[in-house]
């Protein structure tokens, strides 16, 4: 491609400068001649403009504002070959062309303007043979290095070593790293900085060894068009991996397969260390949701358990920055119970009951996050295993259940809300919308039903263990 002032430069066009000096760098994509007293709607950006003048307007304030619009749809230049019949150029015209860095030449009207646009046409065209030859030198590096790493991070860093760049691929929003090679960047090296388009939200960084050459922007477009189609495949690999890890995480919390069974599929799944099962409340905004979590770039290395099926439930490695990573993609109000360590003895059931009395314990205190502990008084005084809560529930729920499964007092809902309150029966009875007296009905069917009166110590007790052993083990 050739700028304005590289055309000033070729001496058999007879190209001087009348205005707007300081744009010769403008580059021109293509010629046209046009004599038509508003140019600007007949050509495109990078267009430079030849005309012999009779479209020019008279007036000097009508000619500075026509050269302003021709600057303002972007056009390289103004090539003027005045006829005998067109009008002076002004002052205000040259002018508001020095302001606006707009170049305006003169050519003598003998210069043949098809010797101007072949000069152009044939600047465009090597140009564009250049960038094929150069994306085509890029797509050939890349196959290169597509055949002799199959590995994405020791590709990029083969493929910057034989173009003379360093490259990295980063999180857009947080600059976790996602892939780079092993040549990192050197601290006080000019950066460059594209956005990789597509599901990744990454940006890919580069630096060079020596200048920029005159194709490097088309080639570093070309490059982030490649990568996006590769992370694009490497999200696909992951969408796959999620969708087997709903079904093998399925079987594990039914019970169907235990840890041990389990192992050598979970191993393949880079989850062949202490694991721990999550159970997690997203909210607030946030980068990644539930559906999409897998792709966070700190997940990148294994592929973790994850099931929307009854609530958000995660298995994944017993690690403090995997479990700081998931909360903080998730959202800031985000909450989580953390099991203990899944063992071969309690199993995956266990490990979510434990997640889901860690949480209901962090919702209690309003904390973000909350593990399971065992010593802990709060997490004892109910049921510890998934079949003792079962036991509980059916022992003092399990007759409220059956009646509510065909009657509409929502007995179980009552209770709940009754013992939330502290047994306040104002309170209780605005929150559930009836009248008190109504109340009083549903608490002596709850005590005929159960042998128990829920504003007794006693009754308060037994009531209160079975719903939160409900609740926490997914029960109610």
């Amino acid at each position: 491609m050739i700028t304005v002032a590289e055309l000033v430069g070729i001496r058999s066009l007879g190209l001087t400068w009348l205005a707007g000096a300081a744009g010769g760098h403008r580059l021109v994509t293509w010629a046209h001649a046009v004599d038509l007293p508003d140019p600007w709607r007949w050509v495109a950006a990078g267009y430079l403009i030849m005309t012999v003048g009779t479209g020019i307007p008279r007036d000097p304030e009508d000619q500075r504002k026509w050269v302003g619009q021709l600057a303002d749809a972007n056009t390289s230049a103004l090539v003027v070959a005045r006829s005998s019949t067109a009008p002076e150029i002004s002052k205000a015209m040259l002018d508001e062309a020095d302001a606006r860095m707009f170049p305006i030449l003169e050519a003598s009207f003998e210069l043949e303007f098809i010797k101007l646009s072949r000069r152009v046409i044939e600047s465009v065209l090597q140009s564009q043979r250049e960038r094929f030859d150069a994306s085509q030198r890029l797509f050939q590096t890349y196959a290169g290095a597509l055949r002799d790493e199959p590995d994405m991070a020791n590709r990029l860093d083969l493929l910057g070593s034989r173009m003379g760049i360093h490259l990295r691929i980063e999180d857009a929003g947080s600059g976790v790293p996602i892939l780079r090679g092993r040549r990192d960047i050197p601290d006080t090296a000019p950066v460059e900085r594209a956005e990789i388009p597509g599901r990744a939200k990454a940006v890919l960084k580069l630096w060079r060894d020596g200048p920029p050459g005159p194709d490097d922007m088309f080639l570093r477009r070309a490059l982030v068009g490649l990568l996006a189609i590769e992370l694009e495949r490497q999200m696909i690999e992951r969408d796959g991996l999620r969708r087997e890890g709903e079904s093998l995480l399925s079987d594990l919390m039914r019970g169907a397969l235990d840890l041990g069974g389990a192992r050598s599929l979970l191993e393949r799944r880079g989850l062949d260390s202490t694991l721990v099962t999550m159970v997690i409340i997203p909210a607030g905004r946030s980068a990644w949701s539930a559906a999409d979590i897998h792709h966070a770039p700190e997940l990148h290395g294994f592929a973790p358990l994850f099931t929307q099926e009854d609530g958000f439930i995660a298995v994944v490695p017993d690690r403090d920055p995997v479990l700081d990573a998931i909360l903080d993609r998730l959202g800031p109000d985000t909450r989580a119970g953390i099991s203990g360590p899944v063992t071969s003895a309690g199993g995956f059931p266990e490990s979510l009951h434990q997640a889901r009395l860690a949480l209901s314990q962090a919702q209690e205190r309003g904390t973000c996050r909350q593990r399971y502990d065992p010593a802990g008084s709060e997490l004892t005084l109910g049921p510890k295993t998934v079949a003792e809560a079962r036991a509980v529930v059916a022992r003092y729920l399990g007759p409220l259940i059956d009646y509510d499964r065909s009657n509409s007092l929502s007995l179980v809902q009552t209770l709940a809300v009754f013992l939330d309150n502290n047994g306040i029966w104002k309170v209780t009875a605005a929150k559930l919308g009836i009248h008190r007296q109504t109340l009083v009905y549903r608490l002596k069917v709850i005590e005929q039903l159960t042998g128990l009166k829920p504003t007794t110590s006693a009754g308060t007790a037994r009531f209160w263990v079975a719903l939160q052993a409900g609740r926490a083990a997914g029960l109610l």
